[in-house]
């Protein structure tokens, strides 16, 4: 027996951020439009301020979503996990905060800007389990996100159906994301998939920072960078990501 899914990742700019026309009131709806668009059975955003949390799940009825805030639990950006209800159940959700005390909320790694946190889910998906982490990165030191993913690494077990997601603020080749291979992830899109980030421009070769990576029990169907713009307005400042996978 075979388990199809689609997963994605997204993340959406915070919406505090000033962005002029691009700020969060004037694409709200398209971003709505375009995570309804991606038609994932488990779907990870990044960047989610609590007010953002509340107006998608008032209006993605379909999904059942999971995430926790940065800096205390209740406020800061999360980096909720979704699920599509007809067919997928959230168990054990947690959120970890990465750094020397990571059950305690807003605890954060030396020198971050910011907290940041893991979500980490496991889903019940058509009769079977897997887990899912979605995560945010340090956007300045590669030594921090060195560290987190060996701590994410910590709280998941990559021998059962693992899928790490997230905006990771590093290149498919850095060296601290090589951890990953080593602990038998590989990452579900192309070398040659294009860019994710790019800043409210459009752009298709910018940075790759966003990430799917998935254990051995998957075999990677289909993936790809999503640049649907619903209703002619960019939804973010980056693309989100999609891969069709099959659990073996």
């Amino acid at each position: 027996m075979s388990v199809d899914l689609r997963v994605a990742s997204f993340n959406i700019r915070n919406g505090r951020a000033f962005d002029g026309l691009n700020s969060w009131p004037f694409r709200r709806r398209s971003t709505v439009s375009a995570i309804r668009d991606l038609r994932a059975t488990v779907v990870g955003l990044q960047e989610v301020f609590g007010f953002q949390y509340s107006w998608l799940a008032r209006r993605l009825t379909e999904l059942d979503g999971y995430g926790l805030g940065r800096t205390n639990g209740r406020i800061g950006e999360r980096c909720p996990v979704f699920v599509e209800r007809a067919r997928a159940r959230i168990v054990d959700p947690a959120t970890r905060w990465y750094g020397e005390t990571p059950d305690r909320a807003g605890s954060r790694l030396p020198n971050a800007s910011f907290p940041r946190v893991a979500t980490i889910v496991r889903v019940e998906i058509d009769g079977a389990v897997i887990t899912v982490a979605n995560t945010h990165f340090d956007e300045k030191r590669a030594d921090n996100r060195a560290r987190s993913v060996r701590q994410l690494l910590e709280w998941v077990t990559p021998a059962e159906p693992l899928v790490v997601m997230g905006d990771l603020n590093a290149l498919p080749d850095a060296a601290e994301l090589t951890d990953f291979a080593r602990a038998g992830l590989r990452s579900a899109l192309a070398a040659d998939a294009g860019g994710t980030g790019h800043d409210f421009t459009g752009r298709v070769d910018g940075p790759r920072i966003d990430h799917i990576f998935v254990s051995e029990h998957f075999e990677i169907v289909a993936a790809r960078v999503a640049r649907e713009r619903p209703g002619g307005r960019l939804p973010s400042d980056h693309w989100p990501i999609v891969a069709d996978l099959r659990l073996r």
